[in-house]
This record gives C-alpha cells, structure tokens and sequence, in this order.
C-alpha cells in the first residue's frame, strides 16, 4: 500500500492528539493532490493527526476493504464501487456522499503530431496503442462507455492497453509508450507532457462523481465523519476546483443514488 502522508506533524500536535491513531483514508489516485493538499488543514481544525492515505485504482481499494483493510474512509471515483460495499453491509449507514465531478478527455503525449486528435480519429492507421483503465477502474468503465457512443468499441479493441489506474494511463501517454489514452481531466492537467486533444461529452458516458462514505469497521467513526465532512467544506471545494475537479450539487449518497 501507498501509505503515509503527514505522521512527521504529529510531534507538532498537543501531546493528547499525538496519541491519537491516525485515520486511514483510502482513496482514488486522482484525488492524491487536493486530499493531500487539504490534510494539515484538517489536522489543525481537529487537532488531531493528519490521515493516513492509501491512493489505487477504486476497484482494488475496493477489494482491499472487502477483504478486511482496516479503512476508516474510502473516496471512490465512481459509485460503483461504493454501491458493492454498501450491499456487503461494510458501509456506516448515513454516512455516504459525493464531493465533486470530473470530466473524461482524450490525450496525447505533448509532442505528438496529433494535435487535432478526436474520439473519432481514434481508429486511424496511425494509432496503434490507445491506453484506457482496466474493467476495474472506473475511468475504464467511463471510456467504454464513451467508445460505445461514437460506435468504436468493437473496431478500436485490438488497440486498447487496459492499465490499473488513471495516474498509471497519464503517466504512459506522457512518455510515449502510447500513442494516446483517455484519462480524467484533472490528471491531465496536473501530469507533465500531456495535451489534451478532445473531451468526452457528457452524455456520452455516466455522470463521472466522487463519492465517499465511512467504513462500518472503522474504530474512530467520529473522526471518520468529522473527515468526511470536512471533504465538502468550503476550502475543500476551492482545492477541487483548483485542481481541475468540477464542482456539482453536493447531497448525501444513498442506495437509491447511482
């Protein structure tokens, strides 16, 4: 696991917060700049230390808590995964909500001759390598989703290089090992070599969300909310926006939210 953010502040905290155990949070890959960016924050307004973060691909942090990863909060990307868990009954009910948005782009490494690059050009001779997340990764689910609308799911399959993660796809696609990738707006904006080419239209895929929720098992289900809380808090919000994250209509999660 990608553990540990902050654990050297603790000295800094008054002795009784020093003794407090972190909260563990994981969450998806994309969100690792603002949540990071917002941890000191959280310590201070709490006194208490900052999170500990764990950042993957949704689906296998997912796995993770199902197979007993002791997580106090888990922020997904899609709500796919969050709605697995809540069937499994290792959700604190009432605690689910979404935070923020994102949008799906077609990239290519900022070299490239492609500049003018469209979902539809995707099937030209000269791309031959188109990097997409795996069936476990939500951002794969949103970019099938949207080759299904223009209709080339089918022709574009032998040129598809399914990877764990949406960092993971930024990263290949900005060091041409790709001929180029669809990926979450936010992370192109914030990985090196990259330009982005076209955005995927709303309606061609789900709505993109990040949802979080306390784990049923967490031992600091008080913190875990006070976390949780602070996620959608008017600071939170300004950091969202200023990595690249959409900012929507913030309510509550539910199992009749999908």
């Amino acid at each position: 696991m990608a553990l540990g953010f902050g654990l050297a502040c603790a000295s800094s905290l008054p002795l009784a917060a020093a003794r407090e155990p972190p909260l563990l949070v994981s969450a998806a890959i994309s969100l690792t700049e603002p949540l990071q960016a917002l941890a000191p924050l959280f310590a201070r307004q709490q006194k208490l230390p900052p999170p500990v973060f764990n950042f993957g691909s949704s689906g296998t942090l997912k796995q993770q808590i199902g197979r007993g990863a002791p997580v106090d909060v888990f922020v997904s990307a899609g709500e796919m995964p969050l709605n697995q868990l809540e069937q499994q009954g290792l959700l604190l009910p009432g605690s689910r909500r979404v935070i923020a948005g994102n949008q799906l782009v077609l990239v290519v490494p900022v070299r490239s001759p492609r500049q003018s690059l469209s979902f539809q050009g995707l099937g030209g001779v000269g791309i031959r390598r188109i990097a997409i997340g795996d069936s476990s990764v939500p951002a794969g689910v949103y970019a099938r989703q949207t080759l299904a609308f223009y209709q080339l799911k089918q022709a574009l399959q032998s040129k598809l290089v399914p990877m764990g993660s949406v960092r993971a796809i930024a990263h290949a696609v900005a060091h041409g090992d790709v001929d180029a990738g669809i990926v979450y707006k936010s992370d192109a904006n914030h990985v090196a070599n990259l330009r982005i080419t076209a955005m995927a239209p709303e309606r061609s895929h789900a709505p993109i969300t990040y949802s979080a929720a306390v784990i049923r098992t967490s031992k600091q289900p008080r913190h875990a909310l006070a976390y949780l809380s602070s996620l959608t808090s008017p600071r939170s919000l300004q950091e969202y926006r200023r990595f690249g994250l959409l900012l929507l209509t913030l309510a509550p999660a539910s199992s009749g939210q999908r």
